[in-house]
């Protein structure tokens, strides 16, 4: 029988930070390795985990400010980077009183428009957001070998290097946004749309994810800047 692990931010499950541990480090850093070289440091990483990815761009000299909302997940990113400043708490709640030039947010944590929103309001003038984003077109085509949807559940299945699976389990799972409404959905967060794409050499309906950079334009960051001045 396949291990279970619950994938809630709000109810924290250790084994699941368990999982992210045992997981090898990402050995492909594109798009986000890029998109960091090219902003002033540090920039700021929503749902680090445990260090599958921050560890690598950390090896590449990029500096994090790493927010998660899982204690179990910032205790192993400590141990793998030392010194790395991190911060334990939901993403729509977040409000670490300065601003980044560049904010990515890997593995769809972006999906829920709170947590969008919060991203935004921690951009700098001009400001850029970096995101992953589960793509609806690839999940209704058909099914697909280790993601498992019912009604508001989806399930996925993780092969360990030891040979074993876990499955991660996502209650209350919807689907994320489409990438056809990608600029509308960030217009109402005050961000242009940049940049939208798959990994080089496949096409959108046939990807399990699509990558959106998103940008504050000048204009709407000193308007909000402004708003919250009268206020």
């Amino acid at each position: 029988m396949r291990a279970k692990v619950r994938d809630d931010p709000r109810h924290p499950d250790p084994a699941f930070a368990e999982l992210y541990a045992a997981l090898p480090e990402a050995d492909d850093l594109w798009p986000w390795l890029d998109w960091c070289r090219d902003a002033r440091p540090p920039v700021l990483y929503l749902g680090a985990g445990a260090g599958r990815l921050a560890v690598p761009l950390d090896r590449e000299g990029i500096e994090l400010v790493a927010v998660d909302a899982h204690p179990g997940m910032l205790a192993h990113l400590r141990r793998r980077i030392r010194g790395i400043d991190t911060h334990e708490v939901l993403i729509e709640e977040m409000d670490l009183r300065r601003r980044f030039d560049l904010v990515i947010a890997p593995s769809s944590i972006l999906t829920h428009d709170a947590n969008l929103a919060a991203a935004a309001r921690h951009l700098r003038r001009g400001g850029r957001i970096g995101m992953e984003l589960m793509n609806p077109l690839w999940l209704r085509k058909a099914r697909h070998t280790g993601v498992r949807l019912k009604p508001g559940v989806m399930e996925v299945d993780y092969r360990l290097p030891d040979g074993s699976t876990v499955v991660q389990v996502v209650e209350g799972w919807r689907p994320g946004p489409s990438p056809y409404h990608a600029r509308r959905r960030l217009h109402r967060f005050g961000l242009d749309l940049l940049w939208l794409g798959t990994r080089p050499g496949t096409r959108l309906t046939n990807a399990p994810t699509y990558y959106v950079l998103a940008g504050r334009p000048r204009a709407a960051y000193d308007w909000l800047v402004a708003v919250a001045a009268i206020r």
